[in-house]
């Protein structure tokens, strides 16, 4: 259904969004003279014709009103018959409408700062090394905060410049990456790593430690050694010997010999990379592909590999054996790129930012955005006698909201107000998913549950009021309400009618049978052969046994050596439906064609007459015939019930020469 409706939305319609001060009318339909306006149809007309000159001429403009007609007038018959009132459009409806808000509830502004953030930072590559504190998200209180003191005290005795960074990190981190690269992640850029993460990386000068910070893993300590400019993205492939970390040094030398041999055979040209990468590579995804990695770029992949990969200089470059914790690489440049303009990567960006968590950081400037604007109260004394009321029920999980009614206000935003009451059955629905490791009472728990709670209502009062704020919102959904409406009234009316009414469709068929007929036919059958031996073949093989079957030929030309000898077509054709049938004398029995270097033999055993096709063989004319004629006779009785009347002066003032 989606896929007919977005050619129907496309063909012809914009919504009705015009102000009562559009008195111009073009035509108006139905019993009360429902008007459309002059602005209105231009709207439209312009939007079906973007990209292409608009035409002005009588004729185009006549013909694009009696479709914008028809579709009134059939959204209005739809309206009428209550079809837009059906669950399954409803839930449709609130489906695409729910989809849609998702590009409205946001600030739109910070998401274009962000792009642009994440743009400006992808050409840059920062090195950092870090020190971590794992820390559950929602912690206790005093466990962040002793935490967040053992931090300090890291801090601080790095600060003092006597101690290393790296020896500090293999004593302190958590990450268990430390004892080998003592703590340095290498170079990253932007989309990487957590939000505050890359912030921290980024504000941060080379040469020094940055604020220390959360994340929901724990707290990190930073250090900036290094900034360069991005090297871009590079395609490779490669060749994998694989080793583990606790392999022998015997084992890592049969490795070594391995690889070697491998690099051998590339340079002396015994073997070629993909070859190579599918019949001998440790790596199996990528062998399967001659080697050949995904793009990357800073930070993607092991230190090893990726300075490998990017020193190769010209496409074709074939690496040293070079080892990383995965065992010895030969990597071969497949091609380099740099980053494009910000016009050209814009997609690519929001793509990946509308899935980061810094999205969320639109959505938290647009609440606090929509408060403002619609005088967001908040009542602390009432919500304070809440919590001091609750009993343990709410810790414990088995909390009942029966107990707090009638409320009293809590918030108020708009002409929304939550009460107690309100957010008492927020508590009893959602306390389940509240961590009480990190609580102690049940007025912690109500905290936790009230944030969320504000946050939701703000939001549901936003979307709930987004027609009103956004005209192109609510034209939008008018649009898709209609279109939906349009569709399920046509579908009944034109084309599962079509399909399903099959005495209609007889009876149709056998009125206009002229309408459906066979031109004169050739019944052949045409041999494609790759040689001459192979035509002759054909030929002796037709002529011995005139009932042979075209499989039996197939099989007896075609073998395991030359699987394509022969291409068999067969048919009754019509002129036009095979131009080597056309080249044919019109007489039957065997005749031969020389023609872009194959042989035709062709074997035309009939002629048939002109003659009428049965229903089944026409079927697909017909029914599409049918449609048009329902489509005519359905639009005949709607304009006799929803006349339609023009304002010819008006129509006059739209054509153009």
């Amino acid at each position: 259904m989606n896929k007919v409706l977005t050619v129907v939305l496309s063909l012809m319609y914009c919504l009705n969004a015009f102000s009562q001060t559009d008195k111009e009318v073009l035509f108006t339909y139905g019993a009360n003279n429902t008007p459309v306006t002059v602005k209105e149809f231009l709207t439209v007309y312009k939007k079906n014709n973007m990209g292409k000159e608009m035409d002005y001429k009588e004729a185009s403009i006549r013909e694009y009103l009696n479709l914008y007609e028809h579709f009134k007038v059939k959204v209005a018959e739809g309206k009428a018959l209550k079809i837009d009132t059906l669950p399954q459009l409803k839930s449709e409806l609130i489906s695409y409408r729910k989809q849609l808000a998702k590009n409205y509830l946001v600030d739109k502004e910070m998401l274009e700062r962000l792009y642009k953030e994440v743009y400006e930072r992808s050409n840059i590559d920062i090195r950092v090394s870090h020190i971590v504190l794992k820390l559950a998200a929602d912690a206790a209180p005093k466990d962040t905060l002793a935490l967040y003191q053992k931090m300090q005290k890291i801090k601080t005795r790095l600060l003092t410049g006597k101690e290393d960074f790296a020896l500090v990190a293999k004593e302190t981190s958590d990450d268990p990456s430390v004892k080998n690269n003592g703590g340095d992640l290498g170079y990253i850029t932007a989309l990487q790593s957590f939000y505050n993460f890359e912030n921290a990386a980024y504000n941060t000068p080379v040469g020094s430690l940055s604020g220390i910070f959360r994340t929901k893993i724990g707290y990190h300590l930073i250090k900036v050694t290094n900034k360069r400019a991005s090297r871009g993205q590079v395609l490779v492939e490669h060749i994998l010997v694989a080793t583990a970390k606790s392999s022998s040094k015997d084992m890592l030398d049969l490795a070594q010999m391995k690889v070697n041999r491998f690099y051998s055979r590339l340079k002396s040209g015994k073997a070629t990379f993909e070859e190579l990468a599918r019949d001998s590579s440790d790596d199996h995804a990528s062998a399967q592909n001659g080697g050949k990695l995904p793009w990357f770029g800073a930070g993607k992949m092991v230190p090893e590999f990726e300075e490998a990969a990017f020193n190769l200089k010209e496409i074709n470059d074939i690496s040293m054996p070079i080892r990383s914790d995965y065992g010895y690489h030969i990597i071969r440049l497949v091609e380099r790129k740099k980053q494009d303009e910000y016009a050209k990567s814009k997609d690519d960006i929001k793509r990946m930012v509308d899935k980061d968590i810094r999205f969320e950081e639109a959505k938290k400037a647009y609440l606090k955005q929509v408060k403002k604007e619609n005088n967001f109260s908040e009542n602390k004394s009432n919500y304070n006698a809440f919590t001091a009321s609750l009993d343990s029920s709410l810790l414990k999980g088995t909390f009942k909201a029966v107990t707090f009614k009638p409320g009293s206000p809590i918030f108020s935003i708009g002409t929304k107000t939550a009460t107690t009451t309100d957010f008492a059955n927020y508590c009893e629905t959602a306390q389940k998913g509240v961590n009480r490791k990190s609580v102690s009472n049940s007025a912690e728990v109500a905290d936790r549950l009230y944030a969320a709670y504000l946050d939701k209502i703000v939001l549901d009062y936003a979307e709930d009021h987004l027609e009103a704020k956004y005209p192109d919102f609510k034209n939008l959904i008018t649009e898709y309400s209609e279109g939906i409406v349009l569709f399920e009234i046509t579908d009944r009316n034109v084309w599962s009618k079509a399909v399903n009414d099959s005495t209609g469709l007889k009876a149709f068929y056998q009125a206009n049978t002229s309408k459906y007929q066979w031109l004169p036919r050739a019944v052949a059958s045409t041999f494609k052969c790759t040689s001459d031996e192979g035509a002759n073949f054909v030929k002796a093989l037709v002529t011995a046994d005139k009932n042979i079957s075209n499989d039996s030929i197939r099989k007896r030309i075609n073998t395991s050596q030359t699987p394509f000898a022969v291409t068999i077509e067969e048919g009754k054709f019509e002129k036009g439906q095979n131009p080597i049938v056309d080249e044919c004398k019109q007489v039957t029995g065997i005749q031969t064609i020389f023609k872009d270097g194959f042989v035709y033999v062709i074997n035309i055993t009939n002629y048939l007459p002109v003659s009428t096709k049965t229903l089944e063989e026409a079927r697909g004319y017909v029914i599409a015939d049918y449609q048009e004629y329902l489509e005519k006779s359905w639009m005949s009785d709607l304009t006799k019930k929803y006349v339609i009347k023009e304002n010819q002066v008006e129509f006059k003032k739209l054509v153009k020469p």
